[in-house]
Order: structure tokens, then sequence, then C-alpha cells
């Protein structure tokens, strides 16, 4: 990843997010990411100090499981970034909110583990919410506070609940 994107994503995060603590943990895992992501294993080698020391004090000290191996789109927003865990192969789309306590990650299953969740643009996640399987949440979904989420979620779909529901029908009807 070429120098200027970075500092270019680093702006972006900074200037989105109001709290000091997020600013510092995507700074962080924006250089991380680029250092575990160059082609180079001579480069790779040289960076893992990079990853080690953003995983002691993110994850351990800081209490947010966030693998320099998911992917974040442009512009990500942090409320209260605190004991946020996502998988490791987990994408997120750009815009995208993320409250205290979020967890996006696999199922175990008789097969063995499932995939992660892809993650759209402009999705929001209230407090709490879980979002766990193989399933691909769509642009512009909103999931409420202590949601549970293990269904594909349509593009613009307002999830609420355990097992989560699109509630836009009854916001209309």
């Amino acid at each position: 990843m070429a120098r200027s994107t970075i500092i270019s994503l680093i702006r972006e995060d900074i200037a989105c997010n109001s709290h000091a603590k997020s600013k510092f943990i995507l700074a962080f895992y924006r250089i991380a990411f680029a250092s575990g992501a160059s082609s180079s294993p001579i480069v790779r080698g040289i960076t893992k100090p990079i990853r080690l020391i953003y995983r002691i004090v993110v994850d351990w000290i800081m209490g947010v499981d966030i693998p320099t191996t998911v992917r974040i789109g442009h512009r990500p927003v942090f409320y209260h970034s605190t004991a946020l865990v996502i998988n490791e192969a987990v994408v997120i789309g750009d815009d995208c909110i993320l409250r205290h306590s979020v967890t996006i990650g696999n199922k175990l299953t008789k097969e063995g583990e499932s995939a992660p969740p892809s993650i759209g643009n402009r999705v929001e996640f209230g407090a709490g919410a879980i979002i766990l399987g193989a399933i691909t949440i769509g642009d512009d979904a909103k999931i409420g506070a202590g949601s549970v989420v293990t269904k594909t979620v349509a593009p613009g779909a307002i999830i609420v609940g355990n097992p989560g529901r699109d509630i836009r029908s009854d916001w209309t009807s």
C-alpha cells in the first residue's frame, strides 16, 4: 500500500471520528494493516514488530480486537470504541458506524467454522450488536442495539431484536 494512501486514510479516519481513542485505534490499525499487506516477505518480516505492538496495545490493553487482516473501508466511525470484536477475515465497507461491544464474526457449524460476514457501505451498528456467519449486510442497513443477526440483511433494512428482524414494514403500515 502506498505511503500517501495510508496517510490519506488516516486523515479521513481522524476527520470523521470525534473520540481520541477511536482516532488512535484507527491510525494504528491503518499502519499495522499496511505493514502486513505488503507483497514482500522481507517487508512483512521487518514490520512484524509493528503488528505485535498493535496487538498488545489495541487488543490486550484497550480491549478492541480488530486483527490487522480485517479490511475496513474509508471513513469508519467508532463511537466509544471498547469491546469491539471483529473476525480476522471480515470486510467492512465505507462510512460504517460501529458502537461499543459490537461483535462481527463467524459461526461454528457441524461442518466447521463458517466464513465471516461481509458488511456493505454506510451500515450502522448499535451498541452490543452481534453479527455472525457467512452473511451479507447490505448497504445503508441499520442494526439495532443488542440485535443478533445470523441471516443476510437487505440494503436499507432496519434490524432489531434477537433474532434480528427487519422492522421497515412496521414503520410504513
